[in-house]
């Protein structure tokens, strides 16, 4: 029986309530899933350790989120050293270029595995394209999306099964993730997520692999709305091929809208024409001779 792996974080937040300051800072909210089978896990998280040890010289416990990388480059931005209480002292001495480079390494692991897919979806944070609603309904039309192209994923290949995991997460969202859960299999016929474990599984972030690389996927996908372009050359180069797609179209797809309407989904569209006719030249940039 074939066994996959699937592994979900988020990258930025939602509330039901959000000021102007609050979508500035937080203009989306995006998750991602990385599905994989277990054998080319244990393969790829070999290779992960050894770029972590080869490329940045630092043990398996310590964690190169995304955040991370923005946070030592706010830092430089501002000519000041990183506090010594920061999760990401370790890695004051790598240059920001390098870290990119670690994670354009681990990205292309991915791009080149055999069974590799992965689901992005977003919420916008503008108050005119998303109604005020409860952060666990939200949660629960980005769950039952990626569920659903799971399962679908699975039934095309005899028996198999697929467990999800998730990063743990703030109390609250934890919380509403685990209810989230129960309802979506409450409310669904037994048949619909039959190739989903159903069990709901919090993952402690420093020693999953797969989150990492969920995190990375979720991160690029957030910058990429953004137009950042270190994102737009990692979606660009190596996520986009292993983005789920019908009928060759991503978008309502293996990237979508929470929640779908076709309003939203023309705005999506339109951020993805924007990266995709983005000039190499524009994007290819260093961030540490930005900085200078």
């Amino acid at each position: 029986m074939p066994v996959f792996f699937a592994f979900s974080d988020e990258s930025g937040k939602y509330k039901k309530e959000r000021s102007d300051k609050f979508i500035l800072k937080n203009p989306f909210y995006c998750r991602s899933v990385v599905l994989l089978e277990a054998g080319d896990w244990i393969k790829l998280k070999e290779e992960f350790y050894r770029l972590k040890k080869d490329l940045l010289d630092i043990g398996h416990q310590q964690e190169v989120k995304w955040s991370y990388i923005w946070s030592l480059f706010k830092h430089s931005q501002k000519g000041e050293g990183v506090p010594k209480n920061k999760p990401y002292i370790y890695l004051r001495n790598h240059s920001l270029d390098l870290l990119v480079d670690f994670i354009r390494k681990v990205l292309q692991l991915l791009s080149e595995c055999r069974s590799c897919r992965i689901i992005l979806t977003l919420t916008f944070n503008d108050r005119e394209k998303t109604k005020p609603m409860e952060m666990k309904k939200i949660a629960k039309n980005h769950i039952a999306h990626a569920w659903g192209l799971a399962d679908k994923e699975m039934r095309k290949i005899p028996e198999s099964v697929c467990v999800f995991f998730f990063n743990r997460e703030e109390p609250a969202l934890e919380r509403s993730l685990k209810e989230v859960f129960f309802e979506i299999y409450r409310e669904s016929p037994p048949e619909k997520y039959s190739r989903i474990k159903d069990s709901l599984n919090f993952e402690y972030f420093p020693q999953s692999f797969g989150g990492q690389l969920a995190d990375y996927c979720a991160g690029v996908f957030n910058g990429c709305c953004r137009l950042y372009p270190q994102s737009i050359d990692l979606l660009r180069n190596q996520i986009w091929s292993k983005i789920l797609k019908e009928d060759n179209e991503a978008l309502g797809y293996g990237i979508t809208e929470i929640p779908k309407n076709s309003k939203n989904r023309a705005y999506l569209r339109g951020i993805l024409e924007k990266i995709f006719t983005a000039e190499e030249k524009d994007y290819r940039i260093s961030l540490d001779k930005k900085l200078k």
